[in-house]
């Protein structure tokens, strides 16, 4: 799966190779890199990845993910990373959904205030929402604002548990870090990101309310890029242009956005001492890895630290067989 990783991100260093926190980041992402030709991915190339990376750059990665689907993508960057030869680092709660160690990366581990009867709990409430389908409308908003407060207070008492944690901090600033890849749905690794001075790349498929995009300051036209709740697709009727200019500008997104996110715009004060918010902080960042690709969504603008890498969490599978004709495959 990651052997895609470098192939999508070529075009992106023509823009960045002017800033050299940017070229730092990349070497540090997609060298040593060794292409396989054959059906083979580049995970069964060990020898020649190897040895080539003793004589390459190698980089040393702060990794902090979000727990749940969000760690399938992350864990396998953080393992082909240190396949590689870096060195990767992942910071982890000593109670989680999904994540755990792994072969090829070193784990930091920090106590957390709940148990796991608690993550039980929360993803026990999250699968009963899934499969009650046969509820009223008033039913479905009660069950679903009943796990949103669930799991985003366990996001909340995980951030909090890790960025307040003064020693481990202090441990992670004095291990030379090169850059952070985290989840930004979660800004947890961008604070600490910001805090130890050091870039950021963000693997995210998307944030509530367009927040990465106004973020990275990527235009997002509301003439044809269509909101989330509207339901509109690329091509809107000039009624359904100002409706969903209304949602972009003066309504649901900025009161949504600020009502997600207010929690952590006070850790951000309460932790780096400076008054900004989770948006500010996030723009800071070096590379966004959009696991998305245009085919599947509608037509956007993009920034040049925007790459493409749809697809990266998907398991690579052995090509088809090679067929001569009709006639044989049906005699078969």
């Amino acid at each position: 799966m990651a052997k895609y990783l470098p192939k999508n991100l070529i075009a992106v260093i023509c823009f960045l190779r002017c800033s050299w926190s940017c070229f730092t980041i990349i070497k540090l992402l997609f060298i040593p890199v060794t292409y396989v030709h054959s059906s083979d991915t580049i995970f069964a190339n060990d020898t020649a990845s190897s040895s080539s990376s003793s004589s390459s750059y190698l980089g040393n990665l702060l990794v902090v993910p979000m727990d749940g689907s969000h760690w399938v993508g992350m864990k396998a960057i953080a393992q082909e990373m240190g396949r590689r030869g870096h060195r990767v680092t992942v910071v982890i709660p000593e109670v989680s959904m999904q994540m755990g160690p792994g072969k090829y990366y070193d784990t930091v581990i920090h106590p957390v205030l709940y148990d796991r009867a608690y993550i039980d709990s929360v993803t026990s409430v999250h699968k009963d929402m899934m499969q009650k389908s046969a509820q009223s409308f008033i039913q479905k908003i009660k069950t679903r604002f009943a796990v949103t407060q669930k799991i985003t207070d366990l996001i909340y008492r995980t951030a909090e548990s890790l960025l307040f944690n003064d020693s481990l901090i202090s441990h992670l600033a004095q291990q030379g870090f090169d850059a952070v890849l985290t989840d930004p749905m979660v800004p947890t690794g961008s604070l600490i990101a910001r805090k130890l001075g050091i870039p950021t790349i963000n693997l995210l498929r998307g944030m509530p309310f367009f927040l990465d995009m106004r973020s990275a300051g990527c235009p997002c036209p509301p003439s044809y890029v269509p909101r989330f709740f509207t339901g509109y697709s690329d091509k809107m009727s000039f009624k359904e242009r100002v409706v969903n200019t209304l949602v972009s500008v003066a309504l649901l997104e900025p009161l949504l956005s600020r009502l997600l996110y207010w929690r952590f715009d006070q850790m951000a004060y309460q932790f780096l001492g400076e008054e900004v918010c989770v948006a500010e902080v996030l723009s800071d960042s070096a590379i966004w890895l959009l696991r998305i690709d245009l085919i599947l969504e509608f037509p956007r603008p993009l920034m040049p630290n925007m790459v493409l890498v749809g697809g990266i969490n998907c398991n690579v599978r052995n090509p088809l067989p090679e067929v001569r004709s009709i006639t044989a495959l049906l005699r078969k």
